[in-house]
């Protein structure tokens, strides 16, 4: 008899724990449906195909705990939320992140690997695969330019205002820029912002090129930038179309890794 009860207690409290998970994995399919924008208990319910009273007993819940909040036009994010996307963002380790997607792009390709974060008007190297090549890059990991001065420092300012290029641009030449340059410079960023990435010849005299693409988090903002580069005699121009696809790729990668996703059309 005893034996009979057991079972009846495990039966029990199994459904109970298959009814908790439905539960809970319906909170978070109305979680995922907020991220988006405000939206009402009942399109909630009809998108995810659960009763008015469901929905609405599940956003009360929410609500109260501060995962939701009440707007004029629906449910949006609460408090709650966004402290932990906070807390989230500035606990992220950028680099143990992109490790391993910069390890494959530098196998598949053959060059060396870099990525950086932006220091006010400098880039800093945070971390460089090597790559196959005899002769390689010097920049090392800490390594520090001004940002309007590097592929990868361009990568991080593609969502930056035409002023804010011209700004940095003439603080990279030392003031000595004339207006023609200053143009120039801002068509060339207005060129690489509409392409999504930055092909970059440096200008220092060291025959080093180089292809960058911006790296984004959850709020969509750029937070680091992703390169390969290489003595311009390897990284050749009939080889860069291929090279784009690859870090362009390799850069969604990560984003998606540290929490970016694409605004819905």
């Amino acid at each position: 008899m005893a034996s009979v009860r057991d079972d009846k207690v495990r039966e029990d409290r199994g459904e109970v724990e298959v009814k908790g998970a439905q539960t809970l994995m319906r909170a978070l399919d109305i979680l995922d449906q907020v991220i988006d924008g405000p939206i009402r208990a009942a399109d909630l319910a009809r998108k995810l195909g659960m009763s008015k009273t469901t929905a609405h007993r599940l956003v009360q819940a929410l609500k109260t705990r501060g995962y939701l909040s009440v707007t004029s036009e629906g449910f949006g994010l609460g408090p709650k939320l966004l402290e932990l996307g906070v807390m989230a963002t500035e606990q992220i380790d950028y680099v143990r992140i992109a490790r391993p997607f910069m390890e494959e792009l530098s196998e598949e390709t053959g060059f060396c690997v870099f990525v950086g974060k932006r220091e006010g008007d400098w880039s800093r190297h945070l971390d460089r695969v090597t790559g196959r090549q005899r002769l390689r890059v010097a920049t090392a990991p800490g390594d520090r330019r001004l940002i309007a001065e590097t592929g990868l420092g361009k990568a991080l300012l593609l969502d930056e205002s035409e002023e804010t290029w011209a700004e940095l641009y003439r603080q990279a030449k030392a003031g000595t820029a004339s207006a023609a340059q200053v143009k120039a410079y801002v068509e060339q960023m207005k060129a690489h912002r509409e392409r999504g990435y930055v092909v970059h010849d440096s200008e220092i005299g060291d025959g080093v090129r180089s292809i960058a693409a911006p790296v984004r988090d959850a709020r969509r903002q750029i937070c680091i930038a992703l390169s390969i580069a290489s003595a311009a005699h390897y990284l050749t121009d009939d080889i860069v179309e291929q090279l784009v696809e690859a870090i362009v790729r390799t850069a969604g990668k990560i984003s998606e890794a540290v929490g970016y996703r694409a605004a819905k059309a």
